[in-house]
């Protein structure tokens, strides 16, 4: 009898035993899942403050792989700022370090550039005033942001050997009046990359997710109001000078009726 117990409890104990190796391995997978750290918060610096922003790659001027202007490239402001224009900007180079490097030599500044692979540098506090415009009236009432794009085609065998993959081509884009030469265009990630950074500013400082428009049209030209800084919105370069055609393309009221 105690020999024919011994082979019962044997047998039941061999069938509940991957009953119990499921457990423990579920039990296991659950406490690796629960001390998995939580994705870590990303922030820009508005006068010295931190404010989240909804996008995974962003370096501040704080961080250790971050970029951070010298002091002769911008001006600071005696009391704190509050922006009413984000300024858009092609920096026809082939990344943002490379742009950074460029701003810094010659005396200009940025608050923010948009790399290749979406990674959003910011540069200085959006409190002070970057040197980006070229119109005093501008800068002080904006914050601006640089978008890699070396803009030539010749440049696109560079950005494939990269790793990067084949830019966009826009084609047949007016700006002044005039039609361009096809050109490169922003990687659909750099757009997102941007309309997380508009967005976050329009949490902030409240600047409208407009852009100057031509009654129902995209505005292609200079907007007065822009050169006086009374515009409050999202523009593109071209909208202050006629010197400049960045960034023409760029279909900026269909990208901010797009931002939730």
């Amino acid at each position: 009898m105690k020999w024919f117990n011994k082979i019962c409890r044997f047998f039941i104990n061999l069938k509940q035993k991957p009953e119990k190796d499921r457990e423990a391995t579920t039990e296991k997978e659950a406490e690796e899942v629960s001390s998995e750290k939580p994705e870590e918060l990303k922030f820009i610096i508005c006068n010295g403050k931190k404010f989240t922003i909804n996008w995974p790659d962003v370096l501040t001027f704080e961080d250790t792989d971050g970029l951070l202007m010298p002091r002769n490239c911008y001006r600071k402001p005696r009391k704190e700022r509050t922006p009413t224009m984000f300024v858009t900007h092609w920096d026809a180079c082939l990344s943002s370090k490379s742009c950074f490097n460029v701003l810094k030599k010659r005396e200009l500044s940025v608050h923010f550039c948009i790399d290749n692979d979406g990674t959003i540098y910011q540069l200085m506090d959006c409190n002070n005033i970057a040197w980006h415009g070229g119109n005093r009236k501008v800068n002080d009432n904006s914050i601006g942001v640089e978008i890699s794009n070396a803009y030539y085609p010749k440049y696109q065998d560079i950005y494939r050997t990269k790793g990067f993959g084949p830019r966009p081509f826009w084609k047949d884009v007016q700006v002044h009046g005039k039609t361009l030469n096809s050109f490169l265009g922003f990687y659909p990630v750099q757009i997102e990359a941007f309309k997380a950074l508009a967005k976050a500013l329009h949490e902030i400082y409240d600047i409208p997710l407009v852009a100057p428009m031509d009654g129902e049209n995209l505005l292609k030209t200079i907007d007065p109001d822009v050169q006086k800084g009374l515009f409050k919105g999202v523009i593109g370069h071209y909208h202050i000078t006629t010197r400049k055609i960045d960034c023409a393309g760029f279909e900026l009221d269909k990208v901010l009726k797009e931002i939730a």
